[in-house]
């Protein structure tokens, strides 16, 4: 139990730098209000999503690797595990689509 919380402790020291910096100030001349327009809110929403939809992607390969590794051979566990890196693969092509399109249709309409 001991080793447990040795290593939630170290983590959470190492990573409290990160969570102290993540601040973020509003610009007083805005009154509270956001300065973004809509185009701009838009996009950060679908970015937002993207790096959702990249993140599961890569833990869906991660996941993959590691059914494939502790299969021991069985036919029925590396078949899931191809399945689960070709879902990665593809959601890993979505999300770099998606963005490529994004940032194409932001610069077309001047939204950035």
């Amino acid at each position: 139990m001991k080793k447990i919380y040795a290593v939630i402790s170290s983590v959470s020291m190492v990573l409290m730098p990160y969570f102290v910096h993540a601040q973020l100030t509003m610009p007083q001349s805005s009154y509270g209000m956001s300065t973004k327009t809509l185009g701009q809110s838009i996009e950060a929403v679908i970015n937002f999503l993207l790096g959702v939809v990249g993140v599961l992607a890569l833990l869906a390969i991660v996941v993959s690797g590691i059914i494939y590794i502790t299969s021991g051979g069985e036919s029925s566990k590396t078949d899931a595990a191809k399945g689960w890196l070709t879902y990665g693969i593809v959601g890993l092509v979505v999300a770099l689509l998606g963005y490529m399109i994004v940032k194409t249709v932001g610069m077309t309409f001047g939204v950035r």
